[in-house]
């Protein structure tokens, strides 16, 4: 089966049903380290614009708590979203949506950014002379940063809530179907 780079959607079915392999998930796992390396390294996450120091290292540091923060919170937020045997599911299920959802969001939130920053800043600098200002582009960028990795955890989460619903309604279909037989059910 070939991995789903743009559909979570598809993703999250697929961990549900058991039907992504050991080399499949070693092949999420890779996508998702190249869809944040290669974007960082060909310079299409912007670098801050101030050359004013001060403003520069507390633009930095907000966002640094920030991208802590919402790793941390959203880590956690995952695991709690990983209902069904989580020791056994919650790397394989996050390292596998972590793929297609960080791809999708990282184009709609860089290419907004862009959109944002170049033509319709400019549209408007007339009206509002600061948008032109390193400072406003730096604080659009701080943010899109930050949201990027926020949005990231939150569909992550979404997706491994629903992948627990399946996985749940599977197991209470094997458990109802385990005592009407008499059986014990194998999960």
């Amino acid at each position: 089966m070939a991995i789903r780079l743009i559909s979570a959607k598809g993703v999250a079915d697929d961990l549900a049903a058991g039907r992504i392999t050991a080399q499949e998930q070693s092949l999420y796992l890779i996508a998702s380290f190249l869809i944040w390396i290669i974007p960082a390294y060909l310079f299409l996450f912007p670098t801050p614009r101030t050359d004013d120091p001060q403003f520069f290292w507390l633009v930095w540091l907000i966002e640094l708590a920030f991208l802590i923060l919402f790793c941390v919170v959203g880590i956690g937020f995952c695991l709690g979203k990983c209902r069904v045997d989580p020791t056994r599911h919650f790397l394989v299920d996050f390292s596998c949506l972590n793929a297609p959802v960080s791809l999708t969001t990282l184009t709609l939130v860089w290419g907004g950014f862009y959109i944002l920053t170049e033509p319709v800043f400019a549209l408007l600098s007339g009206t509002f002379p600061w948008l032109t200002s390193s400072r406003a582009y730096d604080v659009v960028r701080m943010f899109a940063s930050a949201g990027a990795v926020f949005i990231v955890f939150l569909r992550i989460g979404k997706h491994m809530n629903r992948v627990s619903l399946i996985r749940e309604s599977a197991n209470n279909t094997v458990e109802r179907d385990a005592r009407k037989s008499g059986a014990r059910p194998s999960l």
